[in-house]
């Protein structure tokens, strides 16, 4: 069956009771990389969303109320923002990525490879209180993934993808430690426990799912490998110093490309495991889902819920390739048996889900990217959805059952070094405008009209499929400045360049990127068009 593109974040909510308000949304406009979800304490959520490096403002529906976009100095770019945290009621945190034109790494390093990490924070208002970016003493490719506050007022934050980073910095944002390993692999988590350690999960090559425990400073108090070679973490909950839950699968395919048929003998489970406080395996649960398997690209994401039980989101993979179908929520007993299952996908979408969070009024929210063809011939770029406090979706519900079973894997003790250190510097980024956000209640998609800020006449891509190098054309010459942005069929943003009015061809060259299917979204004060590239 042929499919459409769609990149789309989603927000889904889900009520029983009239506390519990829901929604299921699609929005016009590009997520941060984790797309987490904060709730502030009226109810409403702080998302990194927007035309570009953007942090946009959700009402209780799941509305957008404003949104601050930020534009760098000229000679420097923010990459992109990755997440963004609440560090007090007024202030938040963003982490991601900065890139200069000028400086060590850029003399040393090819240009698509010298970035730094960089936190900033902002108030409610959008206002830029501070921002850094850090140099650190390995690596010019270094950005940031996600963050903590810590009860001191810290942060810890650590890299994104195979950045393998971890670092902390004080409250005015000066730099306290830094430590980067030099292996193939990343961390996935980072959660403080009550004693002020810090429980790691690390995802690293041959290796399998890690687990690390480390004191205040960052060093490891003992590092546990299980389900090797291919097992996989990626979220946590800590019940105490002496015991943790953590998620993971139990396979992961090597292959990035998200078109070709699974291997004949990949059947991954997602699995729930209890550690106690040295590592030890306590209990682990495996969950099956065939005759579907989990999309294992995707990281599955573990809360406690507020009656003490398990919810956990995970991503089912589309039946015939390696690519992602449909949402599943589920919750569990302290034990791992599950009490519930919610399985959520309109016909003719796929979902790829980013991250979960239990709503103060007892409902669940989660977001994530969706593939499919919508009405107005776009592309959305994010997607949010709340439930209620059982999991039922407004719209769209599936059925799907889920096997569990015993698991018993291993652990054995692995030793990581490091290179520490890294110095810090002024970064620099103000307040820019772009076309608002576009939003879409998903329940009523059949019933939409075509969206008003698309372009009728769109560019064509010449040849296509490709080596990498093409032409896009425009069927007239741009009557405004224009700029275009490149992601991989994971929805990573590669690279943004500027187009100047009177523009009728542009030369692209993603061959460094390697081959694969790529979407380039090309952005006017009009509106927004994208296509898709294949390169060979």
């Amino acid at each position: 069956m042929q499919r459409t593109l769609l990149s789309v974040l989603l927000i889904c909510s889900i009520g029983i009771t009239l506390a519990q308000s829901t929604f299921n949304k699609i929005y016009n406009g590009i997520p941060s990389a984790k797309f987490n979800l904060v709730e502030m304490p009226d109810g409403s959520l702080m998302v990194g969303l927007g035309q570009t490096r953007a942090i946009s403002h959700l009402d209780i529906g799941g509305n957008v109320t404003y949104t601050h976009s930020y534009w760098a100095h000229p000679t420097e770019i923010i990459t992109g923002f990755a997440a963004i945290r609440q560090y007090s009621q007024e202030v938040y945190l963003v982490v991601g990525g900065y890139k200069m034109t000028l400086d060590t790494c850029a003399q040393n390093a090819p240009a698509q490879a010298f970035y730094h990490p960089t936190i900033a924070k902002v108030d409610q208002s959008g206002n830029v209180m501070d921002h850094r970016h850090y140099a650190l003493n390995d690596g010019c490719r270094n950005v940031l993934g996600d963050l903590i506050v810590t009860a001191d007022g810290g942060i810890v934050a650590w890299g994104y993808e195979n950045s393998f980073l971890i670092m902390k910095v004080g409250a005015d944002l000066e730099p306290l430690w830094a430590r980067r390993f030099p292996y193939e692999g990343g961390f996935q988590f980072i959660k403080e426990l009550p004693s002020g350690d810090l429980l790691a999960g690390i995802n690293l090559q041959s290796a399998g799912a890690v687990v690390a425990r480390m004191n205040s400073n960052g060093e490891f108090l003992w590092c546990k490998s299980y389900i090797r070679p291919r097992g996989m973490v990626h979220d946590a909950v800590i019940e105490s110093d002496d015991s943790f839950v953590i998620t993971g699968f139990t396979d992961s395919t090597a292959s990035t490309n998200p078109f070709i048929p699974y291997p004949p003998s990949f059947h991954p489970k997602l699995f729930m495991m209890s550690l106690n406080g040295q590592g030890s395996v306590q209990w682990c649960k495996g969950y099956d889902s065939a005759p579907d398997l989990w999309y294992t690209r995707s990281a599955s994401h573990l809360v406690k819920s507020r009656d003490g039980n398990y919810s956990i989101l995970a991503t089912m993979g589309y039946p015939d390739n390696l690519f992602w179908d449909r949402p599943l929520l589920m919750k569990t007993d302290l034990n791992g048996d599950t009490l519930w299952t919610r399985s959520i996908g309109a016909p003719g979408y796929t979902y790829n889900t980013v991250d979960l969070i239990e709503h103060s009024d007892g409902g669940y929210l989660f977001s994530g990217q969706v593939w499919g063809t919508l009405p107005w011939n776009s592309m959305a770029e994010a997607f949010i959805c709340k439930t209620d406090s059982l999991g039922h979706p407004s719209c769209h519900e599936q059925y799907h059952s889920i096997e569990i079973t015993d698991q018993f894997p291993i652990d054995s003790n692995i030793v990581l070094t490091s290179v520490d250190g890294l110095t810090v510097h002024p970064a620099f980024m103000s307040d820019t405008t772009f076309a608002p956000i576009a939003e879409f209640d998903l329940c009523l998609i059949n019933s939409l009209q075509p969206n008003p800020r698309r372009e009728p006449s769109g560019p064509t891509v010449l040849p296509n499929p490709n080596t990498g190098r093409f032409t896009v054309q425009f069927a007239d010459p741009l009557m405004a400045e224009r700029y275009y942005s490149v992601y991989d069929a994971m929805g990573k943003l590669l690279l943004q360049r500027r187009l100047p009015p009177g523009a009728t061809v542009e030369e692209v060259d993603l061959s460094r990127f390697g081959s694969g299917t790529y979407v380039i979204k090309f952005t006017s004060p009009d509106g927004v068009c994208h296509e898709r590239v294949v390169v060979e």
